[in-house]
């Protein structure tokens, strides 16, 4: 089956894509890519489109403005198209990474001991990826990941290029899910879909 996505960002996208081909099916389209209001703007329209072919859509919680998770699919989409995956990613795209423990450490070249055990508890996960790589053993991971002293931008340079790096090379998911409930359950509804 081939499945489209609506998605956030580009992080957003290779985690997509992992888990649709993962599950057995044929990543289609990547719309998005700019944003959370672009998502919220467009869910309506991609909805009725639906009706012509399964879609995926991730929006990550703390960027919803919701109280709870249920509420944000209530505001976004009311009335779902049963062609509709909509899923809410808790906290964020990189709570489902984080929940991969053993890989990220790995690839962060940082203790095991310093990833979190409950990830979607995490208020800021991506700032906590950042903080684990200032304290990587690797050059090139803090260079790449932290930004510099004194900046105001709140990640290095080719962060998005290293986490996707991750996600495309070195990311299980299948550890990660059961550290990650949400990411749970977007996997068990793709895989219904078999």
């Amino acid at each position: 089956m081939i499945i489209d996505a609506l998605v956030e960002g580009m992080i957003d996208e290779a985690v997509a894509r992992r888990i649709i081909q993962a599950t057995g099916h044929d990543f289609g389209t990547c719309y998005g890519k700019h944003g959370i209001g672009y998502v919220k703007e467009k869910v309506k329209l991609f909805n009725r489109s639906a009706a012509r072919g399964v879609m995926l859509v991730m929006v990550d919680f703390i960027d919803t403005g919701a109280d709870c998770p249920p509420e944000v699919v209530s505001q976004y989409l009311p009335h779902r198209n049963s062609n509709m995956i909509f899923r809410v990613v808790v906290a964020e795209i990189e709570s489902w990474l984080l929940a991969d423990r053993t890989n990220l450490a790995n690839f962060l070249c940082v203790p095991q001991l310093r990833m979190p055990t409950l990830p979607e508890q995490v208020s800021d996960p991506k700032q906590a990826v950042v903080n684990l790589a200032r304290t990587s053993r690797c050059r090139h991971i803090r260079e790449a990941i932290v930004p510099p002293p004194q900046a105001t931008i709140t990640e290095g340079k080719m962060y998005a290029t290293e986490i996707m790096k991750f996600v495309r090379e070195h990311w299980d998911m299948q550890k990660a899910r059961h550290n990650a409930p949400s990411l749970n359950k977007c996997l068990s509804r793709l895989e219904m879909l078999r």
